[in-house]
Parts: C-alpha cells; sequence; structure tokens
C-alpha cells in the first residue's frame, strides 16, 4: 500500500470516527431531559449552564450537527471511492456502496446512538465544547438552515401545536415512573396525584354528610354547649335555629371555653361567627383559595335548592393531598379491612371515589358521593341485611343495617386484590 493510499484510509476511518460523534451527540443532546439540565444547574454542576444555553435554541443545534455529520459522510464517500477505484478500477464505486454503507450504518449510526441513548447526560456533557465550537465555526451555514428550517416548521405547524406544552398526563406518567424507579417515594406519588385531582374533585366529594355534622341550637345554654364540645371534641361548630337547614353561625369551641366561670354571661347568639356557605358542586380547588382569602376554615355545604347537605372543613381539603390528618382525640377508623383475599370489609360511608382508587376500579360516580349510595342507586331500593347484590364484577353484601342506613358492605373481587 502506498503511502498516499495509507493517509487516505487513515482519513476515511477518522471521518467515519466524526460520524459516529455527530450521530452520539444528536441523540445525547436532543434526548437529554429539560428538567434534569435545570436541576444540574441549580446544583452548579461544572458544564451545566453551557449546556443549558445550547439546548435553548434547538433548530440551531440540530443544523450544526446535520450540517457537520454531512459534510464528514460527503468526504467519507469521496475519500472512500478514490480509495477503492484505485484498487478495483470501475468496479470500485460498486465497492464503496457495498462496503461504506453497512460500516456507516453500524459503526457511526447504531452504535453511537445506542450508547448515547442509554447515557445521554454522560454522552452530553462528554461532547458539549466540542458540539459547540462546531456549531460556532458554521455559523453562516447554520443560520442559513436553522432559517429555513424554522420557516417549514412554522408554514405546516398547527394552531394546537404552537401551544403544545407538557400535559398532566404526561407529569403523571413522570411520577408513576419516579415511583417504579424508587426515586418518587409512594407517599411523594400520591400527594402529588391529590394536588392534581383538586382541580377536579368536588366539594360533595369530601364533605361531612348532613347525618354526621355536629350542631349546637343557638338558644341552648352554656351546659348543653359545653357537653356538645366536649363530647364531640371538634374546634368549630354549626350553629342553627330549629333544624339544620336554618344554620346561622359558626362557632369556635375556645370562645365556649371562655366563658367558664361566668357562665350568666354567655349568648350563642352573640358570640357566633357568620356561616360561610359553598355549593356542593363547588371544586375544592377554588375553595382551598376561598378559605384562604377569607381565612375561613369551615363551610356549609347546600344543594341547589338551598338545603344543607354538609359542611367541609379545610382540613377536609387538606387531607386530599396529604391523606387523613388525626389529633389526639380522633378516633382513627379503618375503612377497609381485609377478610381474605379479594374479600374487604368496607365502612359504607367511605367515599365512592376512595374505593375506586384503593381496589383500581371504575364504579360510576355520577350523583352518588358514598359506597352506600351507589349501591342504593343501583339497587334501586332500601336492601336488607345480609342481601347481596352483584355488579361490575364485584359482590356486595349488606353487612349491617342500622334502620335504613347501611353501615358496613362486604366485597368481593373477582380478582384478589392484596391488601
Amino acid at each position: 500500500m502506498s503511502d498516499e493510499a495509507l493517509w487516505r484510509l487513515l482519513a476515511l476511518l477518522a471521518l467515519l470516527a466524526l460520524s459516529g460523534f455527530f450521530s452520539g451527540s444528536e441523540t445525547a443532546l436532543l434526548s437529554l431531559d429539560k428538567l434534569r439540565v435545570r436541576f444540574l444547574q441549580q446544583t452548579e454542576r461544572r458544564g451545566a449552564a453551557k449546556l443549558a444555553k445550547l439546548l435553548d435554541d434547538p433548530d440551531r443545534l440540530l443544523s450544526g450537527i446535520l450540517v457537520g455529520n454531512n459534510l464528514v459522510n460527503i468526504a467519507a464517500s469521496v475519500i472512500a471511492t478514490g480509495l477503492f477505484v484505485g484498487y478495483f478500477g470501475e468496479r470500485g464505486e460498486l465497492y464503496t456502496v457495498l462496503i461504506l454503507t453497512p460500516i456507516l450504518l453500524i459503526f457511526s449510526e447504531v452504535c453511537p446512538k445506542t450508547y448515547a441513548a442509554q447515557y445521554p447526560e454522560k454522552m452530553s456533557f462528554f461532547v458539549l465544547n466540542p458540539i459547540r465550537f462546531v456549531v460556532w465555526s458554521l455559523t453562516p451555514v447554520v443560520l442559513v438552515v436553522s432559517s429555513l428550517s424554522k420557516a417549514l416548521t412554522r408554514f405546516f405547524r398547527s394552531k394546537e401545536a404552537e401551544g403544545l406544552s407538557v400535559s398532566e398526563d404526561e407529569i403523571r406518567a413522570i411520577i408513576e415512573v419516579g415511583e417504579e424507579s424508587g426515586v418518587v417515594a409512594a407517599e411523594q406519588r400520591r400527594m402529588l396525584h391529590g394536588i392534581f385531582d383538586l382541580s377536579e374533585t368536588r366539594v360533595r366529594d369530601v364533605m361531612i354528610p348532613r347525618t354526621e355534622v355536629v350542631g349546637v341550637e343557638v338558644s341552648a345554654g352554656f351546659d348543653e354547649v359545653l357537653a356538645t364540645v366536649q363530647q364531640a371534641r371538634h374546634s368549630r361548630f354549626p350553629v342553627y335555629d330549629d333544624s339544620l337547614d336554618n344554620i346561622v353561625g359558626v362557632v369556635h369551641s375556645k370562645k365556649v371555653l371562655d366563658y367558664i366561670g361566668r357562665t350568666e354571661q354567655f349568648s350563642l347568639a352573640e358570640m357566633c361567627r357568620k356561616p360561610f356557605f359553598v355549593p356542593e358542586s363547588k371544586r375544592i380547588a377554588v375553595l382551598l383559595q376561598t378559605f384562604r382569602k377569607m381565612r375561613e376554615h369551615l363551610a356549609i355545604v347546600v344543594d341547589e335548592y338551598g338545603g344543607v347537605e354538609g359542611i367541609v372543613t379545610l382540613e377536609d381539603v387538606v387531607e386530599e393531598i396529604v391523606g387523613e390528618i388525626h389529633d389526639e382525640y380522633d378516633i382513627e377508623e379503618v375503612d377497609f379491612r381485609q377478610l381474605a383475599p379479594g374479600r374487604f370489609l368496607v365502612d359504607a360511608a367511605v367515599s365512592l371515589r376512595a374505593v375506586n382508587r384503593r381496589f383500581k376500579l371504575q364504579l360510576p360516580e355520577d350523583h352518588v358521593t358514598t359506597l352506600a349510595g351507589y349501591l342504593l342507586r343501583e339497587m334501586g331500593r332500601i336492601p336488607a341485611e345480609g342481601e347481596e347484590f352483584e355488579t361490575e364484577g364485584i359482590r356486595f353484601r349488606i353487612k349491617r343495617m342500622d334502620d335504613r342506613r347501611i353501615e358496613d358492605i362486604e366485597m368481593q373481587l373477582i380478582e384478589p386484590v392484596v391488601g
């Protein structure tokens, strides 16, 4: 082999390596997560600021890489053709195509791109400075190509694509992947999903129903009110006149305790605060903002006819994000008790949303709030204790009744769910 042929061969190998470099750089830089880059900037990782700046204009970056890669591939083809023609004559052009194409495909495309896809961050920092130099040195050509690319993109881009951004579903998917990979704890995942659910959840889904509301009569004396406060151990109580449909105020238990020793001055009507009413259809994300703005902690929930449906507290809303909050006076209730694989004893008052979440079901939640309400709607009547009902592939058994009220329900799932 002559010296000229040897130099051509070495140049060809160098160009093939450069082609692989450009291919790997393209995959690594364009697949790098922007959130990760932002995190690296915040942690002051060396080179992160330069990397972020390079990624700020992806069209210019891609144009620079593609121009460089195409120039290298063209040069490699020219040198390879001259080399093979010198050895094989007219058949050299055919040999160039047959030999150079698979070499380019395997060693300059597939291998570097596969590696870059597996280690995008490591590869990005490795190629950062060389790629910055290439983009800078090819600036005139890159600007022309980038401008043409942007013009064509604007021409073909739809209006929907112009406003394209990260969707809620994509963020939820990221959270799920984060939990699977161990980056996001299960409790963190639940809280993050709870934040998203705030905009979809309505007051009726989290309120304390009327049947469980503890209120005080406006005409009640100090001893009666104090007994209610001591027994219920709530911080706030709705004050009503005759019935819960006529709530006239809300009283804080601390104000009641302030009258110990001077009961003759006690007047519930004078000390209670004006009630705050909200419709049952209000979204709790909006309610949370209202609570914060008005400095309220309790709201009276009313239906479309103005009848009182229940109450909702700031704690109820916060629990949708962080889970159940118990103080030293709360008696912790178990909503789901596993009896056997796939068989559970469920509190009938538990929300249907909680049932769907717990067992990953899709029971329709339209116009009902609790599991008991769902069964009453599906059965179309008040069931008897011990009665069974099957729907959506689930067998329900009325375990305990209190007069006409369902207390406990036994659920038998077709596919066992681990408690």
